[in-house]
């Protein structure tokens, strides 16, 4: 039997599982958050086993409707009596639980991640000059706002961190403010390299 579970993390995964009782075999967490699922699991088991019909039994259905049919008992087997020297079977063995192939549904996907510290590089930039047009003020610090914007959008669109988009999420930054700090004060001074170190390690530690 197959499940799909989805985790209180949002993620989602599906596995192969064989029931004992009605119930999960062993545990299951999910592959993103560790999260314990056994219990959501056990809810889906009994859901879609309280829904399967009950067989029909094979000598009910060969019965044509109307007709009675009256079962004569079957003479007992001759059954030797048991034989105390007879060897008895060897005890079985405890069956081990079956969970295969828990996979994610949804990957990380770097792209997507890249994409959304773009977006929120344009955006942090466009909310820092828009400011400076219509207030005619040069705050250099703003240039912060361009970093955590950038990674927030990275890591929405990853859906999660990684210290590569990380990395890049601070390389993004850096030119975003870089290139806004130009168009304000005409030129990237070295009293500059302040706030451009702060937008980076903002970008880096949200998508990081």
């Amino acid at each position: 039997m197959e499940l799909k579970v989805v985790c209180e993390c949002g993620q989602k995964y599906k596995f192969d599982v064989e029931p004992v009782g009605g119930r999960m075999p062993s545990t299951v967490n999910c592959p993103a958050c560790s999260l314990d699922g056994t219990g959501t699991a056990n809810a889906m088991l009994a859901e879609a086993l309280s829904s399967q019909a009950p067989p029909i039994p094979i000598a009910m259905a060969a019965v044509p409707a109307g007709v009675l049919r009256i079962n004569k008992a079957s003479p007992a087997p001759d059954i030797p009596p048991p034989l105390d020297s007879a060897p008895r079977p060897a005890p079985m063995r405890p069956i081990a639980p079956v969970v295969q192939n828990v996979k994610p549904v949804n990957e990380f996907n770097l792209g997507l991640g890249i994409l959304g510290a773009v977006l929120g590089a344009g955006l942090g930039a466009g909310l820092m000059y828009g400011f400076f047009l219509l207030a005619d003020f040069r705050f250099p610090l703003m240039g912060t706002g361009i970093g955590a914007l950038t990674g927030l959008g990275a890591r929405i669109l990853y859906k999660g961190t990684s210290s590569t988009l990380g990395i890049i999420s601070g390389g993004i930054a850096l030119l975003a403010t870089a290139g806004t700090l130009y168009l304000m004060f005409g030129d990237v001074a070295g009293i500059f390299i302040i706030s451009m170190a702060v937008s980076v390690s903002f970008a880096y530690k949200i998508a990081g």
